[in-house]
């Protein structure tokens, strides 16, 4: 399959990846009814591998915010001119509500399998598309070498997906993606492109970041 082919099927599962989203559950920890007012990530199962709530690699801590099964925290500045977001979201979570045998329980359940099976779809297309780019001489259709999708790992040896925007796509954003521990999915996207841009300069940002996280304390 060719480079160009794998970058539109990637594509094509685009919207998949994005981490779905679950109604709170009615009752309410002792941990949350504790958490200071406007921070709803205080006592929650993933504060702990979240980055920390101070500036990381010059971008500002804004803001954090935690629901039933993820979290998301924002960094940049406040006019907009920064701007880099990470969620974590744990797949893994019974469903929401008392009973698991109902049918909004089973649709919950299968649109976090989605999640997981789509995240790993996306990390495997993405090395398959800069292995066929390198050997097939079709860089040139991401906008070079230098922007084509890369792949790190976490320490525990996770896979993590880094893709960017062609250069003269000028409102892309970059992204790092990766199925943690087989039930955590780990987003990260920034509009920003520090040195042009280019996918190991985003790599030289989001990593360290994912490396500031407490990974290894997830269940």
């Amino acid at each position: 399959m060719s480079a160009l082919l794998l970058a539109a099927t990637l594509q094509g599962c685009g919207d998949d990846s994005k981490p779905a989203k679950a109604e709170a559950p009615v009752a309410v920890d002792s941990a949350s009814a504790s958490a200071p007012s406007g921070d709803s990530c205080s006592g929650h199962e993933l504060e702990k591998a979240l980055p920390p709530a101070k500036a990381v690699y010059g971008y500002p801590f804004i803001s954090r915010e935690c629901g039933y099964d993820d979290a998301t925290i924002v960094y940049g500045k406040a006019d907009g001119s920064q701007r880099l977001v990470v969620t974590l979201t744990d797949t893994g979570m019974p469903a929401p509500g008392s009973d698991p045998q109902s049918e909004t329980a089973k649709q919950y359940q299968a649109a976090q399998a989605k999640l997981r099976d789509t995240t790993a779809k996306n990390v495997s297309l993405l090395n398959q598309a800069r292995q066929a780019a390198l050997q097939n001489g079709t860089a040139a259709q991401f906008g070079g070498e230098q922007y084509l999708p890369v792949i790190d790992s976490t320490r525990m040896g996770d896979p993590l997906a880094i893709s960017v925007p062609a250069p003269d796509d000028k409102t892309g954003e970059a992204t790092l993606t990766g199925l943690i521990k087989g039930r955590y999915v780990l987003n990260m996207s920034s509009p920003d492109k520090p040195n042009g841009g280019t996918a190991q300069s985003l790599r030289e940002l989001f990593v360290p970041i994912s490396e500031q996280m407490a990974l290894t304390k997830l269940p």
